[in-house]
């Protein structure tokens, strides 16, 4: 993992995931291993994810290999309780920094709801894998669960699955949603 104590304001780190840097203004950078699957550049406030306030308790899925998928092919949830973006961005930074694995993923997409003050806020990222973002957004709606940020990271096995794809990742939130104890 990075260490705050560690990094100084000029230093660049390399994980065997993929790059992080830190650009001197307060930022640590996130650079997916590859291009291939067109995952996201993720930028996060090094005030944020070194910040203790902000730790989440993150429930982990077991695998899940799809039927009729490639050998590597894997997919696990991700959620914790969430009630502020830095929240959302501590997380996210947890897994992308501090879980090799997950740095590795063909994909993390996600989406969270949450109220704060009053307000709700709610967003999704298909990091790259189209439209899963939105749908595992609806599956926060449809299940009516609040203050949650669930992650799906998935790891291509070699074979395409289709529209199908959306049943498994769908799925596999779920089960993190229930694991999680925000659904029954």
């Amino acid at each position: 993992g990075v260490d705050e104590d560690t990094l100084d304001e000029n230093d660049a780190v390399t994980t065997s995931a993929g790059n992080v840097g830190d650009d001197s203004k307060g930022i640590m950078t996130f650079i997916p291993p590859t291009t291939r699957y067109s995952q996201s550049i993720r930028h996060f406030p090094i005030e944020v994810i070194t910040n203790t306030n902000y730790q989440r308790t993150i429930i982990h899925t077991p695998p899940f290999h799809p039927p009729k998928s490639g050998p590597s092919e894997n997919m696990i949830a991700h959620v914790c309780t969430v009630t502020c973006m830095e929240h959302v961005q501590w997380a996210l930074a947890e897994l992308l920094f501090n879980d090799k694995k997950v740095a590795k993923a063909t994909h993390n997409m996600f989406a969270y709801r949450f109220t704060h003050d009053g307000t709700h806020f709610s967003d999704n990222d298909d990091d790259g894998e189209k439209g899963s973002g939105s749908k595992l957004a609806g599956l926060l709606v449809m299940c009516q669960v609040e203050n949650v940020l669930v992650i799906v990271s998935r790891w291509f096995g070699g074979s395409k699955l289709g529209p199908a794809r959306f049943k498994w990742i769908a799925g596999v939130a779920r089960d993190g949603l229930v694991q999680g104890s925000f659904l029954k």
